[in-house]
């Protein structure tokens, strides 16, 4: 009876890897002839039946990306983890295989970014270059991802370039508007001391007028008390 329970447990795995198998080979057969939604939804059922289905789930992976949409490259990204997270991979040129596609996921994300250049693209471009530098570390002979990390240096120097200069052109206005600033608050102070000037002027003008006639008014009377004298003393000598 064991045996019967046996031979029908293995006979339902056997036929379930079957399935998985077919469906992994109908879905190459897809993506080869670039159906790739359909392709995508026979990896799928493949990993339905086994979880464990490295082979679909690489090839899924490789699906996303092959869509060329921002959402089907974070979705290769994703699926690309979930390859290299599992224990049992111990092939080295496959694990190269998945950081190169997983570092052009990355790449593609930025170039799609290149326009406004935000935190994303440098960030992509980052995570592109460690993932070409891990994937040359297992296959040192691979030019494509030599070619590419050189790529992506550049680009993400040029970028940190860029930033640098819009960050002292930045600087400079502000240093510029700070001295600009500091002229206008001078030229009205010196304003200030001009105004300040004239009007010491004005003032100093009008107390010197102000002497002046009091001095012509003091003058008028000492003359009228002098003549005043002289009258009185006349008076007194004609008398």
């Amino acid at each position: 009876m064991k045996k019967i329970i046996y031979f029908i447990m293995f006979s339902i795995l056997f036929v379930s890897c079957d399935k998985a198998k077919n469906n992994l080979r109908d879905g190459n057969k897809a993506f080869e002839a670039k159906r790739y939604s359909e392709a995508e939804n026979l990896y799928r059922k493949a990993l339905a039946i086994d979880t464990s289905y490295d082979k679909a789930r690489y090839n899924l992976a490789n699906t996303s990306y092959m869509q060329n949409k921002k959402d089907s490259y974070k979705n290769a990204i994703m699926y690309y983890d979930k390859a290299l997270s599992l224990d049992s991979i111990k092939d080295n040129n496959f694990q190269a295989s998945v950081l190169y596609n997983r570092a052009n996921s990355n790449f593609k994300l930025a170039l799609l970014d290149s326009s406004t250049k935000s935190n994303d693209y440098s960030q992509c471009l980052k995570n592109a270059i460690n993932d070409y530098k891990l994937s040359l570390k297992l296959s040192p002979k691979d030019s494509s991802a030599k070619y590419n990390l050189a790529l992506a240096m550049h680009l993400l120097k040029q970028n940190s370039n860029k930033n640098k200069t819009k960050n002292q052109d930045k600087q400079n206005q502000q240093n510029q508007s700070q001295s600009d600033n500091k002229k206008d608050n001078k030229e009205k102070q010196n304003n200030s001391s001009v105004q300040v000037k004239i009007q010491n002027k004005e003032e100093g003008d009008r107390m010197l007028e102000a002497l002046k006639n009091n001095e012509r008014n003091t003058l008028e009377k000492i003359k009228k008390e002098k003549d005043k004298n002289i009258r009185q003393v006349r008076t007194d000598k004609d008398w």
